[in-house]
């Protein structure tokens, strides 16, 4: 599978973790630490798709999605964001900030993929 998926999420762990789920799968993984990392790791790399945390210093992921949005070239990649904040204002900031599916920690492997490969 040729498709290109970027990981963003400051917690080591837990970028490994989603990393390792989504390459078992056959993507290629490229990662970065926040928002203002993933930017810069898109310009050299084009991706298919992001798989964001929320919480992140530098950019988190409402300032990362709405960066991709106010761009020709980002504005159609689908943005997944996976996070810990669940409440109902949480998902509708996200969804406002041009996140295509807003998933709530802690998510199965088997959710993450359907999500992935509905969007792709």
């Amino acid at each position: 599978m040729d498709k290109k998926i970027l990981v963003v999420d400051d917690c080591d762990t837990t970028r490994k973790l989603l990393s390792y789920i989504i390459r078992e799968r056959g993507y290629k993984i490229i990662s970065a630490t926040n928002g203002i990392e993933a930017l810069e790791v898109m310009a050299a790399n084009p991706v298919d798709l992001i798989v964001t945390d929320l919480n992140m210093p530098q950019m988190d992921g409402y300032e990362l999605s709405k960066s991709l949005r106010g761009q020709d070239s980002t504005r159609e990649i689908p943005i997944i964001m996976v996070t810990t904040e669940a409440g109902d204002a949480d998902r509708r900031a996200g969804l406002e900030a041009g996140v295509t599916t807003y998933l709530s920690k802690p998510i199965s492997p088997q959710r993450l993929l359907y999500e992935i490969e509905k969007l792709i």
